[in-house]
């Protein structure tokens, strides 16, 4: 391994800087396409609404196999070369699909912090948004260092601190000098089990000029008009990225805030259908013998539709909602307690709440095990 400076234009484009284990051009070439192809389909995945956990955590596995172990760690862009600045444009349009998906660095310690990561909000949580300059100081003292160590020994001591060269023990196991980036390595894997992307948010050089350009980048998770500013992507957001004025700079697109977003309240809209039916029924065959059996069916079906965690809170404001106390802040439901409404004024005027709470408590355990498949996202986010 050369750890002689060598700041020429050629050698920066040279491919065999970045695939020491390969000298093929032609293979080469096919071995970036496959980089490619996995941002691509991080890409399409996001942009059409269609990331699933499992879809990402396939995607994160792929590019930590091939990027990491096979390539060996590529694309290797965490200090500046040819290949960084290319990135570094890409980053302006598709944001930081490359450091969420696309990097074997960033995939492995994405894939640590899934492990760990559990749905369990706290909804007093205050909100702060994050101090930036922390991540600038570390990011010059970093550079400060790296450049004395350049000018003073004369060598690359990136090929020391990158913890991406730490992929290439596979290939060159008997490599000595290899051993340092792989103790930053297993040290950065380590870390993510506890810091959310450490190495990417607070040390790698990339990382932090992609953060600049991404704030420019048309392609960004946004609130749309249904949002009911209920703080959830706000609170769920590793990164705190999730207010409203947020540039998303520091957003990796691990599309935590959409899965909470869209799983939080009845999203289930095939049953929410059948409710109403099951509503049109009743009123088409009215039997006033069995108005309470069939009220308390529709309450109860109501209620498994409501994700766990928030199924008390929830069923509360469904209840003050039927009570007409207030709105139920979902259209969708709001219009089948309107409906209930017509339908079942007595029955309202005689609903126990604390009966169903107790009914909650009995089932829980037992709707957790049998989860729909819509819900189970929702259940266990991650690896676990």
């Amino acid at each position: 391994m050369n750890l002689q400076q060598n700041s020429s234009m050629e050698n920066q484009l040279d491919y065999s800087k970045y695939f020491l284990q390969f000298d093929n051009a032609l293979l080469v070439g096919f071995l970036i396409l496959g980089v490619v192809l996995i941002g691509l389909a991080a890409f399409i995945l996001i942009r059409k609404r269609k990331l699933t956990i499992s879809r990402k955590i396939l995607i994160l596995s792929v590019s930590v196999i091939y990027g990491g172990f096979i390539l060996g760690g590529f694309p290797n862009v965490v200090f500046l070369a040819g290949m960084t600045f290319l990135f570094l444009g890409l980053s302006l349009i598709f944001s930081r699909i490359f450091c969420g998906y696309v990097c074997p660095l960033g995939a492995t310690q994405e894939l640590i912090s899934m492990i760990r990561f559990k749905p369990t909000l706290d909804y007093d949580r205050e909100l702060v948004k994050p101090r930036k300059q922390i991540r600038w100081i570390l990011f010059i003292v970093f550079f400060i260092l790296i450049f004395t160590f350049i000018f003073t020994l004369g060598v690359n001591i990136e090929y020391f601190i990158n913890p991406m060269y730490g992929f290439l023990i596979f290939w060159f196991p008997t490599n000595l000098f290899l051993l340092i980036p792989l103790i930053l390595l297993i040290i950065v894997m380590i870390t993510s089990i506890f810091v959310y992307r450490p190495f990417c948010r607070y040390i790698c050089p990339f990382g932090a000029l992609a953060s600049l350009v991404g704030r420019f980048s048309p392609f960004k998770i946004r609130r749309t008009e249904a949002c009911l500013n209920c703080g959830i992507c706000e609170k769920i957001c590793p990164t705190l990225e999730g207010f409203k004025e947020s540039h998303k700079g520091e957003c990796y697109l691990c599309y935590r805030c959409v899965e909470f977003c869209k799983n939080e309240m009845f999203v289930d809209t095939q049953k929410l259908a059948q409710i109403k039916r099951h509503l049109t029924t009743y009123s088409m065959n009215f039997d006033d013998a069995s108005s309470a059996n069939y009220f308390d069916k529709i309450i109860k079906n109501m209620i498994r539709l409501i994700i766990p965690y928030k199924r008390m809170q929830t069923f509360d404001e469904f209840v003050d909602a039927l009570e007409a106390k207030k709105d139920f802040s979902v259209d969708a439901i709001q219009s089948i307690v309107v409906r209930l409404r017509e339908l079942f004024a007595d029955d309202i005027k005689n609903l126990y709440r604390e009966n169903y709470k107790k009914w909650i408590k009995n089932n829980e355990s037992k709707w957790k095990e049998q989860a729909d498949s819509y819900q189970k996202d929702k259940l266990y986010y991650g690896l676990a």
